[in-house]
């Protein structure tokens, strides 16, 4: 494990003790469900939030998990792609609430994780 990359039995643990068990349940319905249905395997902002409708967990929190960050401006909410290539994220990663934080920084962790996990 590279220092300061947590290990992925860390993050399974930070996991649990961080997200509800519904918002969980939602996060990985809705992967799971962009795995079988679409090309790249992962989830649209709007199958996010029809996931969470589904589920009844915040919108914004669970797109959060998959780099679908949404911020209020001027009465609206604006989506940025914060894993696209060029997107400037982290502009507005200040803009986020603290629950749109937890799972994006969970999201970047869990994936530097994985990262460094296949490097070694």
């Amino acid at each position: 494990m590279t220092q300061g990359v947590a290990s992925l039995e860390q993050l399974e643990a930070g996991y649990s003790a961080l997200f509800p068990p519904l918002l969980r349940a939602a996060q990985r319905a809705c992967l799971e469900h962009a795995r079988l249905t679409h090309d790249d395997g992962w989830p649209t902002l709007q199958s996010c939030l029809d996931f969470a409708a589904t589920f009844d967990v915040p919108g914004a929190e669970l797109a959060a998990f998959f780099g679908h960050l949404g911020y209020r401006e001027r009465g609206r909410t604006v989506w940025v792609n914060a894993f696209q290539p060029g997107s400037r994220s982290w502009a507005i990663q200040r803009l986020l609430t603290d629950r749109q934080a937890a799972a994006f920084g969970f999201a970047c962790a869990y994936r530097d994780a994985v990262l460094s996990d296949a490097r070694h």
